[in-house]
């Protein structure tokens, strides 16, 4: 009778059998183990001496050796070429060094004949400089010689020039102190009748140049000679003894000591308004500083108003876009409002009501209170079964909200299932498939474009949902009711 399958020995149960036996190794010097003696013939190596060694033929090692054995031969094909290539150029190399050698030969024979013919020239010019030199030094020794002579005549030509001016000088002085009345009579020109008004007029004319070539010195004669010429006569003066021009000199005195003594007398006053002007300078500057000072005080103030103004607003703005915000658009709020305000239109009055949170409460607590007080008026009996009445009503209002949210949870998953049964198929995105002719073109993706929404939804999505302007429209969708 066969065994089953689930008791036939496999591989590693027959590895598994006697496997504490088969690994177990006894404590050394119990076992013995076989000695070093020779167990192999002695004339075993010598008989089989020589002989191949047949290994089993290996096809893919055939195919690699062979593939070697091309790749090897077309590697000395390659290098075959270069050494004949390197060959060729070498040939050409030497080729090209025996003509350059030629050309220099040909060059070095003619620089040496241009180095002879230079040479030659340059002896010859060498001589007629040596000439040249001579004859400069004879030029420089006699221009030197002239030089002197030339500063010699020039000295003497400015002290004549000296003398010339100081006489010009005195007739100019003796002609401006004399009276007006004969200063008008004979008036001082110069040889073209021009009326001379002032020294520089005069002297002008006599000026060097910066250079102090002899062109000018030759000039400055000419102007000499001229003025020499054009006096034929002495000059006309109005003193003719030493002694007036004594008497001008003391006139002028007593004039200049006269307006000294006015000059005294307009002193004082003149120290007294100079020390007013002084004062009320530095009263003004005083004055101008105190007006600096504060208008930088003015402004340090301004500015410090501005930066608090600055920073008041971006508090307020903090305030109104966290805080303020919260206080008046969050969802616990609006909660509030919503439920002060059912409230107040099922207790008190229906419709639409301008009053704030805080008066439709205080209206509230002052219903609550009258109906408390009434409700302590009232018997018992009837307010124990106006109570179970009002329990009544609340637990069959509960149990519809209840029963709406499991059919809003309900619509909900329908419509979750809806949306998934209309979405695309799922595509695998694996490994792509080898296609053996041309691929298909990729399809292009839709743009859809984004929904415009309207003031009123986007203050409905902003207060009453979890909206976010980076969702896909999809996702904003599901915030608005069916059918919208």
């Amino acid at each position: 009778k066969g065994l089953s399958a689930m008791e036939k020995p496999s591989r590693r149960m027959r590895l598994m059998e006697n496997l504490a036996e088969r690994v177990y190794v006894p404590p050394r010097g119990k076992f013995r183990y076989p000695s070093d003696s020779k167990i192999v013939d002695d004339q075993y190596f010598a008989v089989i001496k020589g002989r191949p060694i047949k290994e089993k033929f290996s096809v893919r090692n055939y195919i690699q050796e062979v593939r070697e054995t091309l790749l090897t031969n077309l590697r000395t094909g390659f290098l075959q070429d270069e050494v004949y290539l390197i060959d060729e150029q070498h040939r050409n190399e030497k080729r090209r060094i025996a003509e350059l050698t030629e050309l220099f030969k040909s060059y070095y024979a003619s620089f040496k004949e241009f180095e002879a013919q230079d040479h030659e020239e340059w002896l010859l010019v060498r001589r007629t400089a040596d000439d040249m030199a001579t004859e400069t030094s004879d030029m420089r020794a006699e221009l030197k010689q002239l030089m002197k002579e030339l500063s010699q005549i020039r000295c003497n030509l400015y002290v004549l020039e000296e003398k010339w001016r100081n006489c010009k000088l005195c007739q100019i002085f003796l002609h401006q102190i004399s009276p007006l009345s004969w200063q008008e009579e004979h008036p001082l020109r110069d040889k073209n009748g021009k009326e001379i008004t002032s020294i520089n007029d005069m002297f002008d004319r006599y000026k060097l140049d910066t250079e102090g070539s002899v062109q000018s010195l030759n000039e400055l004669i000419d102007i000499f000679q001229e003025d020499i010429a054009a006096e034929e006569n002495p000059p006309e003066l109005y003193f003719t003894d030493p002694w007036q021009v004594r008497l001008v000199f003391r006139e002028m005195e007593l004039q200049h000591l006269s307006s000294l003594l006015i000059i005294e007398s307009i002193r004082k006053p003149k120290d007294t308004m100079l020390q007013g002007l002084q004062a009320v300078k530095e009263y003004y500057d005083a004055e101008i500083k105190t007006i600096e000072e504060q208008l930088e005080n003015a402004e340090k103030h301004i500015k410090q108003e501005e930066e608090r103004a600055e920073m008041l607003e971006g508090v307020a703005k903090d305030l109104l876009n966290t805080d303020i915000k919260y206080l008046v658009s969050s969802e616990t709020t609006i909660l509030t409002h919503v439920f002060v305000e059912h409230a107040y239109e099922e207790c008190i009055a229906s419709g639409d009501t301008d009053m704030t949170t805080i008066e439709t409460l205080q209206a509230l607590k002052l219903l609550y209170e009258d109906l408390m007080i009434k409700l302590d008026s009232m018997p018992f009996d009837i307010v124990k079964e106006a109570e179970a009445a009002v329990q009544t009503k609340n637990a069959i209002a509960l149990e519809k909200a209840h029963q709406a949210r499991r059919q809003v949870a309900l619509l909900d998953n329908l419509s979750k299932s809806m949306k998934r049964a209309l979405d695309k198929p799922f595509v695998r995105h694996g490994r792509p498939l080898m296609w053996r002719s041309k691929p298909p073109s990729p399809k292009h993706r839709i743009k859809y474009v984004s929904r415009q929404y309207s003031p009123r939804e986007l203050e409905y999505l902003i207060h009453f949902t979890d909206y976010c302007p980076y969702e896909d429209e999809e996702a904003v969708n599901l915030f608005f009711p069916l059918g919208t």
